[in-house]
């Protein structure tokens, strides 16, 4: 089928407007929808497109929209992640979907990568109302990166005063945001993260990976692990790549361990925390989550 999306908009319950993409599935009957929204500091354009093409020719509806504080949606500060914030958004966002003549309320499904991977293991945790999740190479424990939070907790505490007392918050560079990028100040380094940057060059897409002070805040304070078990009995497939430094392999296996039946997963191997996004790595991941939905969400 042909390619059909329309900008949408919706609001969550504080009143922010968060805006993206619906992806309908056709015909006139109700068809199952798939909530998806990227990660850390991503943008609904970068590969996200990709998926939903895909779901969407599989017969699924789906809406793709950007978080709050990033790219088209509304919020304050920009560029800032809260990634429980962004969980209750989803929230907002099966609301919205649920009120569309075209979508099947009882089989919407949340999906999430790497950020917001963890955020969707948390949204569903709470929100019974969905039929299954899925969480793409999931961030899933803010105790993971204590030793960073050791390193930075210092300046994160100075910023919040300088927020206090009327200045704006100085931008951290997370990762690399050109494939030439070799900023000695980039928190993160990842070389798996280059091929993909080039993916995107290749689209004339750009990356911008800087957030705010407190953005890392959110991220030592936020374990998905720990509420990983109270998904049960919503369906739940979590994508492992099994050399991850980014989010890390061990711990989307301990989630995994820790969540109860019904659950599947995949375990991508030969792959890195960005290789799921495009190519091989790619076609490896969206067959198995069809596979999933097949099995689930029919």
């Amino acid at each position: 089928m042909a390619v059909t999306r329309r900008n949408i908009s919706f609001s969550t319950v504080d009143g922010i407007t968060l805006r993206g993409w619906f992806y309908s599935a056709g015909g006139s009957a109700k068809r199952p929808c798939i909530i998806m929204a990227h990660g850390l500091a991503g943008l609904k354009e970068q590969f996200l497109p990709s998926f939903a093409e895909r779901f969407q020719a599989a017969g699924y509806a789906v809406l793709v929209y950007d978080h709050r504080n990033w790219g088209s949606s509304d919020g304050l500060p920009r560029s800032e992640t809260d990634p429980i914030q962004q969980a209750r958004d989803f929230s907002d966002a099966f609301d919205f979907v649920a009120s569309l003549e075209e979508v099947d309320n009882a089989k919407i499904v949340y999906w999430g990568s790497s950020m917001s991977g963890g955020a969707v293991l948390y949204a569903a945790a709470l929100d019974k109302r969905i039929r299954a999740v899925i969480s793409q190479v999931p961030f899933v424990s803010g105790e993971s990166i204590s030793p960073l939070f050791a390193k930075m907790g210092p300046s994160i505490y100075a910023s919040r005063q300088h927020v206090k007392a009327g200045s704006a918050p100085a931008l951290m560079k997370m990762f690399p945001e050109t494939s030439e990028d070799t900023d000695p100040s980039t928190i993160m380094h990842d070389p798996n993260l280059i091929p993909s940057l080039k993916a995107l060059e290749a689209q004339n897409l750009s990356f911008s990976s800087s957030v705010t002070p407190q953005t890392l805040l959110h991220l030592f304070g936020f374990e998905p692990l720990a509420f990983v078990h109270r998904i049960a009995p919503t369906a739940l497939f979590i994508v492992v790549a099994d050399t991850d430094n980014t989010a890390g392999t061990s711990g989307q296996l301990k989630a995994y361990a820790s969540a109860y039946e019904p659950k599947r997963m995949v375990l991508l191997e030969e792959s890195g925390h960005f290789d799921v996004y495009y190519g091989e790595g790619f076609e490896k991941n969206i067959k198995a989550q069809l596979n999933f939905l097949k099995e689930f969400c029919i």
